[in-house]
């Protein structure tokens, strides 16, 4: 695919050209590409598995090396090869933890190790992906609690609360905890922490910011995606959409097949997520006026599970080289790449803040953080939720037969996809009851999004999938007041800019996304689903779906 001169948006001010500048630091010393060094480890990695086969046939041929030679290179070349493989390499860790291994860290005195935090996650992500996965990831998480069912402790010394309504006010709490010093957030998405290898320039995940740096970044954060700051309408939504579905004959889009998962890491030019890299699309132009191209969406696409799979290692396993050489470079240059690129861009959209190279860094880290975490992750999960339920064969009772053309009806459709499958778990945070300072030991707790929505007090029959719940509407603020999918409630005021609001600032844009997408799927048809045996789990359809426009 190329950028076509038709698209209506073609007409508008041509962007700066891009200006290169240096980091403030050198966030990663090493001049090898991240190809130069994934080529040596996989010699590293095929010397291991070819040199005893080699030896085993040169000891059955006549002549050459005895076989005390044949033995010492069968057995000393992958001896070599494996201490290559597993060589610390020296990376640049601007906030690291305590007690580091391979399994283990300590973050506030909490330690996280491989029998209370890393196989815990294995075991939510194999209920969430069950056939029974409603079930089964609800009895992971009752597993935690005792007495009080509305509330889970993990081993790790995580406290999670289930009930809708303690949720509501913990989410209301942040603000004010934060102000007071007696509330902070570190490197975590959901029921994850990252180190923080990936975020040289910055020191920090853009979700677990400091206070300071939270409070510079929150006001351009909103105005980037503010409808009322003119970034985007809904009639520049439709166009976008109604561009890139003229553009193809085939919606194929599968966001766990072979060429996504296991392979992307190693090809991700082959990434065949469409709605993703759509998304990546969309979002520069309305947040910083980027028009990026195909090859930059599949590559943003791509990086999406390699940036996860460098953040979510403890950073010894990052600077193992095998590691290194796969995950933790391909991160760290590709973010240098896209936060250089960002800067003329960001200074042109606020032409009148005294940027220092510095708050450039943080600003466009924060935004890549937004691609490869927040909106760029879960708008796609979204629009593969909706438009999921809107083919499938195996649709809930309560919307069959429904029209779903109409806004209305797409809007109370994804607001019951988002409660059902909310692609937020948890908001996770740390507290302390000592002094304004934040002085004293830090707890840590976590608001869970999805026991919240499936609190039985507030969600009549929460396990089954209802269309126009009510207080989970589609109209106005007061038909969604049980909507918490968006931590809504962690907003001062109804201040989405507000410097300590912790509410996602995307919240009316995600949505308009969708409408425009199921409208314009539907504008460019009619189509044919290839399969419509469409079926989910916690993550979304299980195996995507494709459909052919038929041309009249």
């Amino acid at each position: 695919m190329s950028d076509h001169p038709d698209h209506p948006d073609s007409a508008r001010e041509p962007l700066q050209p891009l200006i290169q500048g240096p980091t403030n630091r050198t966030p990663d010393s090493s001049g090898c590409s991240s190809w130069v060094l994934k080529l040596c480890a996989i010699l590293a990695l095929l010397g291991i598995l070819l040199a005893p086969i080699i030896c085993l046939v040169a000891a059955i041929l006549p002549g050459g090396l005895g076989f005390q030679s044949l033995l010492a290179i069968a057995v000393g070349v992958p001896l070599i090869c494996v201490i290559i493989l597993v060589w610390p390499v020296s990376v640049y860790d601007p906030d690291p933890y305590q007690n580091v291994g391979y399994t283990q860290f300590t973050v506030n005195g909490n330690t996280f190790n491989h029998e209370n935090y890393f196989s815990k996650l294995v075991d939510f992500m194999y209920a969430a992906g069950s056939k029974t996965w409603r079930q089964d990831y609800a009895l992971w998480f009752q597993a935690f609690t005792t007495t009080d069912k509305m509330v889970g402790t993990m081993g790790c010394g995580t406290k999670m609360y289930y009930s809708h309504a303690t949720c509501k006010e913990k989410l209301r709490e942040m603000t004010p905890r934060i102000s007071d010093g007696t509330l902070k957030r570190e490197s975590q998405l959901a029921l994850g922490l990252f180190n923080n290898i990936s975020w040289p320039e910055v020191g920090r995940f853009g979700l677990g910011t400091t206070k300071e740096d939270h409070a510079f970044v929150r006001p351009f954060l909103a105005e980037m995606f503010s409808s009322a700051k003119g970034s985007w309408t809904s009639a520049s939504l439709h166009s976008d959409f109604k561009y890139l579905f003229a553009r193809i004959s085939t919606l194929d889009h599968n966001n766990r097949n072979g060429h996504r998962g296991a392979r992307e890491p190693f090809f991700p030019s082959q990434s065949k997520n469409i709605l993703t890299q759509w998304t990546m699309k969309i979002l520069h132009r309305i947040g910083l006026g980027i028009e990026i191209t195909d090859s930059e969406a599949e590559e943003l696409a791509a990086l999406q599970t390699v940036s996860l799979l460098a953040a979510g290692a403890t950073s010894k396993l990052c600077a193992m080289f095998l590691y290194y050489a796969f995950f933790t470079k391909p991160t760290l240059q590709a973010r240098q790449k896209y936060i250089e690129k960002y800067r003329p861009f960001i200074k042109k959209r606020w032409p009148d803040q005294d940027w220092t190279t510095s708050k450039l860094d943080l600003m466009g880290s924060v935004f890549l953080d937004a691609m490869f975490f927040a909106g760029g992750r879960s708008v796609p999960l979204a629009m593969d939720l909706v438009l999921g339920y809107i083919l499938t064969s195996n649709k809930p009772e309560s919307i069959k037969g429904v029209d779903f053309k109409k806004e209305e009806n797409i809007r109370s459709l994804m607001m019951e996809a988002m409660r059902f499958h909310p692609v937020v778990t948890t908001v996770p945070y740390w507290i302390t009851s000592g002094t304004s300072t934040g002085q004293g030991r830090w707890e840590h707790e976590a608001v869970c999004i999805d026991r919240a929505l499936a609190d039985p007090a507030v969600f009549q029959d929460p396990d089954t999938f209802m269309l126009n719940r009510p207080g989970q509407g589609s109209t106005d603020e007061s038909s969604t007041s049980n909507s918490i999918a968006w931590a809504e409630f962690a907003c001062i005021d109804g201040k989405i800019g507000h410097p300590f609001s912790h509410c996602c600032p995307a919240k009316d844009l995600s949505i308009n996304m969708i409408v425009a997408f199921v409208q314009e799927y539907h504008a460019a048809g009619p189509w044919r689903v290839v399969d419509d045996n469409i079926d989910f789990d916690y993550y979304g359809t299980l195996h995507g779906f494709k459909c052919v426009k038929l041309v009249p």
